[in-house]
């Protein structure tokens, strides 16, 4: 058999071996893991689904309180505390003020009538004349007094009602700042309790999409290493062709016959080289030599050449790929797309032997014959 001057490419085709088990191996193991953490997950989630929902009906029940207080506060106090503020605001008016000083004075005059009715009669159970100098000159002075006393007292009852207005207000606007806020917190707690909900509702989708993770690293990375070894073997088809386009050796032992099927660029680069140690092989099985023959005898044999773009370009001759896998099967032409030379080879030499026992089987009918003569 002709030596090819094809390069070695033994490495290369083991590294995308090598890349496709990894692939493999590498979904295997996210799948694996991807089932084991399954449960976890499922708990995970259930327990995400428990808590979410208790969130949910505290949101619920202090929505509800919220409400009642405000209710409460609505129905019961606000008339209350708006009857306070009304009274508040319109109790220091001018009318108020004056009608105080009134009777401020009033009760002054009142007060200053009493004494001198008590100091007359006092000087006349005395013996005391009521009409004399000092008694007039007496009653003028308390009168003068009276009079500032009545000013004093109207401007005290007029500063007082101020300050009883002020005061009041004071306590309508404490009021509303000081309101119970028993409302405002059960609507806060509603509100986070609503939030919380929502987040741990939230989680469940998260740790499905953990899961979820895990099954898409582990196909992107076989995806990644099918990539590879694609990579691999089409450089292994570029250096194969290369060399096929450089070397179209001939199988020298098969001869002629073997020679019309080494065309193919695929099937001299399998030829020229292949292992073929017996060490290497296993299921050996020997094949009919009538059976290669009668494949061969009804084999259309033509010459040829390959469509721009497709195989290495030249002239040929030989058998098509269909007919190959109508004779010899699927295993010397794969899905009748290409040949499998190697096999090819194999049936050929076959065949020789089939014919070559013919032959001998027919010389030695003739020495036979000739003894007999």
């Amino acid at each position: 058999m002709c030596q090819s001057s094809a390069p070695d490419t033994s490495g290369m085709n083991a590294a995308a071996v090598q890349q496709a088990a990894l692939s493999k191996e590498q979904l295997d193991w996210a799948k694996q893991i991807y089932a084991e953490t399954a449960p976890d997950r499922a708990k995970a989630i259930a327990r995400a689904g428990e808590v979410s929902d208790a969130q949910l009906a505290s949101m619920k029940q202090n929505d509800a309180i919220s409400k009642d207080y405000w209710d409460y506060q609505k129905g019961t106090f606000r008339p209350l505390e708006q009857g306070i503020v009304d009274a508040a605001t319109k109790y220091d008016t001018a009318e108020r003020r004056d009608a105080e000083s009134a009777q401020a004075q009033a009760d002054i005059g009142s007060a200053s009538d009493t004494a001198r009715a008590n100091l007359a009669n006092e000087l006349t159970s005395r013996g005391g004349d009521v009409n004399s100098g000092n008694f007039t000159a007496s009653l003028a002075n308390a009168s003068v007094r009276e009079a500032a006393t009545k000013a004093a007292a109207g401007n005290a009852a007029r500063k007082n009602v101020e300050l009883q207005g002020y005061a009041r207000k004071m306590d309508a606007a404490n009021l509303g700042r000081n309101l119970a806020s028993n409302q405002a917190t059960s609507a806060g707690v509603a509100l986070n309790a609503g939030n919380s909900s929502a987040n741990n509702t939230a989680s469940t989708g998260n740790i499905t999409a953990q899961g979820n993770q895990i099954m898409n690293q582990g196909y992107g990375g076989a995806q990644q290493g099918l990539s590879g070894a694609a990579s691999t073997y089409g450089s292994l088809a570029n250096i194969q062709n290369q060399a096929n386009a450089n070397d179209n050796a001939w199988m020298g032992a098969a001869g002629g016959a073997l020679g019309m099927y080494a065309g193919s660029s695929a099937g001299s680069a399998q030829i020229s080289k292949a292992l073929s140690d017996k060490n290497a092989k296993k299921n050996i099985k020997r094949v009919s030599g009538k059976h290669s023959l009668a494949a061969f005898r009804k084999m259309p044999v033509s010459s040829w050449k390959y469509k721009k773009g497709r195989g290495d370009g030249g002239n040929h001759t030989g058998p098509m790929a269909q007919d190959v896998k109508k004779g010899l099967g699927d295993a010397t032409a794969p899905g009748g797309k290409m040949i499998d030379m190697i096999s090819m080879a194999g049936h050929t030499i076959n065949a020789i032997k089939e014919l070559d026992k013919r032959v001998a089987g027919l010389e030695s009918g003739k020495r036979k014959g000739a003894r007999h003569d």
